[in-house]
């Protein structure tokens, strides 16, 4: 049982390192930077609303400026929202989280198959202790 439990402790080693460790790296930075975009977006699609109800509420004389203002906003949400598509893309993109899910598979298959190796030794052992005592039982 000892070989299971260093094989345990070997895992969490290597997934720490080829697993969290990169997978960190992966969403501190390039999905904080589309979901930054995201945000972005959000506040430009607010600023458009907020430019439509004034040229709604706009007097004759301040129209012109007020539509100006709206075709000002459109353009600026057009442009962060093709920034954040692109900022998006690129995460889907990334092979970066594939790598590391591999890296975590890896380690677990290595564990598991310690793992059925040492339990299969011992269920070997515990089965002729098994028949042992059955037949010393009857």
């Amino acid at each position: 049982m000892e070989k299971v439990g260093q094989a345990r402790l070997d895992q969490d080693d290597v997934i720490v390192e080829r697993f969290l460790q990169p997978w960190n790296v992966t969403v501190t930075s390039s999905i904080a930077v589309a979901m930054q975009a995201r945000t972005a977006v959000r506040a430009s699609r607010l600023h458009l609303d907020s430019a439509k109800q004034t040229l709604k509420a706009a007097a004759p004389a301040k129209q012109e400026q007020a539509r100006l203002e709206v075709e000002n906003a459109e353009d600026d949400l057009v442009q962060k929202t093709e920034v954040a598509i692109t900022l998006m893309k690129t995460v889907l993109d990334n092979p970066e989280p594939l790598k590391n899910i591999n890296e975590l598979i890896k380690a677990q298959l290595v564990y598991f198959a310690a793992a059925a190796e040492a339990l299969s030794a011992v269920q070997g052992e515990v089965e002729e202790l098994s028949l042992a005592a059955e037949g010393e039982y009857r």
